[in-house]
């Protein structure tokens, strides 16, 4: 692995050359920097958060986009929103592939174009990075993408199929014109980008925010757990993001590592976050077979572009190329966590990260009984949101936790909505612990759709650390704007003997079950 101190520049021969957006950023600014459609601002009321202004819209490039604004009014907030809707907006009909109408997708039809700067800029930026990286990231697998796709993942393609598609992606089947803007690409190359394009709209909405209201001081972008953040935290020292915990297949997913972050994105990747019938989404550009030896990769850098792209890179090397390359670039961290469950990362990561001890120091440790949690045993909470035809339907926001005998919060399993002028509906919650969670900028979720959901107990505490057995109880509280509100208990007696309970429904949440059982 290389040493530290020869990391290079982005701009450098070994690494990625610095994209013209990242140059963008510096010059504008010297700080580089589930169906509810409606917004939602929510202002904090404590001396720390007074000028905090946090968004939420879902549908959003196929996922969500979440906005914390710092130190602006309520209006100045909502133009900094609305300009970063308009430019995501105006990107996605630029760099989407799942449009008919984009200017990719007439690309890919036509086999040239006379480009816009933004595609222009993102087929190039791909380009340079599929040089780069040996060809670990390569933008042009869309059509042995579409083939898997086709195949529903579940017919693995044959290798006479796959040589054929990757020997016609050679190095000049795209021409690229930087004088003229002009892209041309065989017949047989289909560009997919999105694993660069969904960072580059996150720096390009954080510009046009920046653009628009001037004297915002910090401000968060995330789009589907890729983000960058700008400026002042809520915190004033650093924004505090929460790592999602790798093999989580739950729909709780509690951070077990959290991240000090200043001026920096976080990208995503991995079989984790996507599949084809249960395989990863993510191809290895030399074989056409699906990555399956690494479960999550992420990485943290200077702008979420490239960091995408990275994230992406690592997943279809060995963990041991993976960090020899980030080594070699400045401003870049990662971890990679393997499919066999082995954890790699970088020489700066741990200075990066804290514990969740640090984070939730409300948390208390869960009872004095000295018998040990049941190996193997999981708690598992099955909740139904039913769909009701009401007029102006909005989804419930859900909140779902354990305390002990003594009523000392233990865990919490899940909290479902983001808006503070709503979530403290959920009264029994927030009034006892909701509200001394403040500290944490990219943790809570949005509200879920209509739907089954799975959460699980692992007999661990908000901190990570194992709790004894004994009593508790499960909470699960909902309410929902301009609906009802709903509080239901479970009694969990902890012994090494499986256990199932059920609640009746309620207006808001269907029918509850609590299952107690050895999972391994």
């Amino acid at each position: 692995m290389l040493n530290i101190a020869a990391k290079r520049t982005m701009t450098q021969s070994l690494a990625f050359k610095l994209s013209p957006l990242v140059m963008a950023l510096t010059l504008i600014s010297p700080i580089t920097a589930q169906a509810n459609s409606d917004v939602h601002l929510e202002s904090q009321s404590d001396q720390v958060n007074q000028q905090r202004h946090q968004f939420h819209r879902d549908h959003v490039l196929g996922t969500s986009l979440d906005v914390i604004v710092m130190g602006s009014s309520k209006q100045d907030a909502q133009k900094a929103f609305t300009a970063i809707e308009n430019e995501v907006a105006r990107l996605d009909k630029i760099l989407s592939t799942w449009r008919d109408d984009s200017e990719i997708s007439q690309l890919n039809k036509n086999k040239s174009i006379q480009a816009s700067s933004e595609l222009f800029e993102v087929i190039a930026a791909c380009e340079q990075i599929r040089h780069q990286s040996c060809g670990a990231f390569d933008a042009r697998l869309g059509q042995l993408i579409a083939l898997w796709e086709k195949s529903h993942g579940v017919v693995e393609l044959d290798a006479a199929t796959r040589k054929q598609v990757l020997a016609q992606l050679t190095e000049h089947s795209v021409k690229l014109d930087e004088k003229s803007q002009h892209i041309e690409i065989d017949e047989n190359v289909k560009f997919a980008p999105d694993a660069y394009a969904k960072g580059y709209i996150i720096d390009r909405a954080l510009v046009a925010a920046q653009q628009a209201v001037p004297s915002i001081q910090g401000i968060l972008v995330d789009i589907g757990g890729d983000l960058r953040v700008w400026g002042e935290a809520p915190q004033k020292d650093a924004w505090n993001i929460g790592v999602q915990t790798a093999f989580n297949h739950f729909d709780n997913t509690a951070p077990d590592q959290f991240l000090k972050l200043n001026d920096q994105a976080v990208a995503f990747s991995g079989k984790g976050y996507r599949n084809l019938a249960g395989q990863s989404h993510l191809l290895d550009p030399k074989t056409g077979l699906a990555l399956q030896h690494v479960e999550q990769c992420v990485v943290v850098g200077t702008c979420a572009a490239d960091s995408d792209a990275l994230a992406t890179a690592l997943a279809a090397m060995s963990p041991q190329q993976g960090l020899e390359l980030i080594e070699a670039l400045v401003g870049y961290e990662a971890q990679v966590v393997a499919a066999s469950g082995q954890i790699y990362q970088s020489s700066g990561w741990a200075n990066l990260t804290q514990s969740a001890n640090n984070q939730l120091d409300f948390v208390n440790v869960a009872t004095g009984a000295t018998a040990k949690w049941p190996a193997g045993y999981q708690a598992v909470i099955d909740l139904v949101i039913p769909k009701l035809e009401v007029e102006k339907y909005r989804a419930p926001y859900v909140s779902v936790w354990v305390t002990d005998e003594n009523k000392k919060i233990v865990r919490t399993l899940a909290v479902w909505g983001k808006d503070d002028k709503w979530i403290n509906s959920n009264y029994v919650w927030w009034r006892r612990y909701g509200r001394q969670m403040t500290n944490l900028d990219a943790v809570a979720k949005p509200s879920r759709q209509p739907g089954q959901y799975k959460l699980a107990w692992d007999g661990k505490d908000d901190t990570g650390r194992a709790v004894a057995a004994g009593q508790y109880q499960i909470h699960i509280e909902t309410s929902r704007e301009h609906g009802e509100h709903s509080y239901q208990t479970f009694d969990l007696d902890v012994k090494a003997k499986s256990s199932q309970q059920t609640l009746a429904a309620q207006k808001e949440i269907g029918a509850l079950k609590l299952n107690f059982q050895k999972v391994n």
